[in-house]
């Protein structure tokens, strides 16, 4: 499923916006990251798979700041529980993608929401987002919460 989204839909910036469906997206066979994670869904849930919208973060590289949001999907596969795929990048997400939110649609996982009330203004919002890895216990991570 994901090979043949990001075979469908190509990466273009600006080719749509946060109000195109899936169906638009296919239609145009143009896109970004959330129409890629958008055709993804509408897949998966054609086929029964469940499936959601998650809205984070790309860790560049060491030593390197991500300032662009980014956006990828998850499937529920049973015995193994959400597991994430980007088609924008045709891979699944490893230690590198920091997820900020999960949601239906990126209306409902948008990372950043709210209401500006004034005049015209000209505003600017700048978000960094420095990752540092950690080496992680493996007891933590295999122990069952009490």
């Amino acid at each position: 499923l994901m090979n043949e989204v990001r075979r469908r839909v190509d990466y273009v910036i600006g080719a749509t916006s946060v109000t195109t469906t899936a169906d638009e997206a296919v239609i145009r066979g143009a896109g970004v990251c959330q129409d890629h994670a958008h055709v993804f869904i509408a897949g998966a849930r054609s086929l029964g798979i469940p499936a959601r919208y998650v809205s984070g973060y790309l860790w560049p590289g060491h030593h390197e700041v991500a300032t662009a949001s980014h956006a990828w999907a998850e499937a529920w596969v049973n015995d193994l529980g959400w597991v994430g795929f980007d088609p924008a990048n045709n891979v699944c997400p490893t230690e590198a993608y920091v997820r900020v939110a999960v949601g239906l649609d990126y209306f409902d996982a948008s990372p950043v929401r709210g209401v500006r009330r004034a005049g015209p203004v000209n505003e600017e919002m700048v978000v960094t987002v420095q990752v540092d890895p950690v080496k992680a216990d493996a007891d933590v991570l295999t122990s069952p919460a009490s």
